[in-house]
């Protein structure tokens, strides 16, 4: 598909201005390598981010936020389809960590105290958010483009599940000399600076349900499918946060529930890229019941020791830590911004 072709086709797209969430096509042709999920579907309410190419604008606004009520900093401080899921076996988990697990985080959920939004009330559950994204393109002479990018998300929720949203791209960057001279050559192909909140109606809002405040019913929510092993369990924490805003029971449940899922375990302490430290909890990719062949990275999430809420979560190896997700702000407020017409 040529240049022109392209124009012609993103002028005639009555969705060209409408903003899309996040994706990484890089981790999801990673996470396509290997793939140890079978395939005998079913729909759940919410997955992984769906890591598909953001090709039309993404909206840039970076909204003055007024009455807060409570907006929690701790330590320091866009829906996709869903993606394909199996039918795992009976989830258990143990009454206590076992010894390969994540023992410390028992301990963090026994003494971690309040986070600031614990004990208030406001009309919107708010959510800032940081997320790696990505676009490549497939040019003329077979090579690829490509183009990484951070999109810094913030989400009002109302009690009836409509939200309205906000987005801003930001830290631009490409991999080669090449992407780099594509990409500046044809730049409509990148995210557009469009300076807007948008409105998303309840109906087409994908919101996480909160699971009980039991490790059981964390680990049946949230590590799915199970064949893709431990780092699943992280994977699935990571986004209900990314999500909710969970009260302190809740969080301690989570913690606990990683505590007792064999395979995750405490590395240490690690500071987030805004300047947090916790404590690095990971757990191997490609280490499920049905393992790929090649070289599988940690996932990684940083938790707070003080409040138990989940920092930040990303992907490590020999080369250091991609970041994936920020969690930036969570708590609650009585306003949220105006849009733009």
């Amino acid at each position: 598909m040529n240049d022109r072709t392209l124009d012609l086709l993103a002028a005639a797209d009555p969705a060209r201005d409408v903003p899309v969430p996040p994706g990484d096509v890089e981790a999801l042709l990673r996470r396509a390598a290997h793939d140890v999920t079978t395939y005998e579907v079913r729909v759940p309410d919410r997955r992984r981010r769906a890591l598909v190419a953001v090709a039309v604008g993404v909206a840039v606004a970076a909204v003055a936020s007024a009455a807060v009520a409570v907006l929690t900093r701790p330590a320091a401080d866009p829906a996709a389809p869903p993606a394909p899921a199996t039918k795992a076996p009976a989830t258990t988990v143990p009454a206590t960590p076992s010894a390969a697990s994540a023992g410390c985080l028992d301990q963090i959920a026994g003494d971690m105290g309040a986070a600031p939004h614990d004990t208030a009330k406001g009309a919107y559950e708010y959510l800032r958010t940081s997320s790696l994204s990505g676009r490549t393109v497939q040019m003329k002479d077979g090579g690829f483009a490509r183009a990484s990018y951070r999109v810094e998300t913030s989400t009002w929720t109302a009690g009836d599940g409509s939200q309205r949203r906000t987005a801003m791209v930001v830290q631009l960057a490409f991999p080669d000399e090449t992407s780099e001279a594509y990409f500046r050559a044809n730049p409509g192909q990148l995210p557009k600076a469009v300076s807007r909140a948008e409105d998303v109606p309840a109906d087409q809002v994908s919101r996480a349900s909160v699971p009980a405040a039991d490790p059981l019913a964390m680990a049946a929510a949230l590590y799915q499918p199970r064949e893709n092993g431990p780092s699943q369990a992280l994977v699935g924490a990571g986004d209900l946060v990314r999500a909710r805003v969970l009260d302190a029971e809740h969080r301690a449940a989570l913690l606990r529930f990683l505590a007792r899922t064999d395979g995750v375990t405490c590395a240490g302490t690690m500071t987030d890229p805004i300047g947090r430290t916790g404590v690095a909890v990971t757990a191997p990719q490609g280490a499920g019941p049905l393992p790929s062949p090649g070289d599988h990275p940690a996932q990684v999430l940083v938790v707070d020791p003080a409040t138990g809420e989940i920092l930040a979560a990303g992907t490590t190896d020999t080369g250091g830590v991609t970041w994936q997700d920020v969690y930036q702000e969570r708590g609650f407020m009585d306003t949220w911004p105006a849009t733009t017409r």
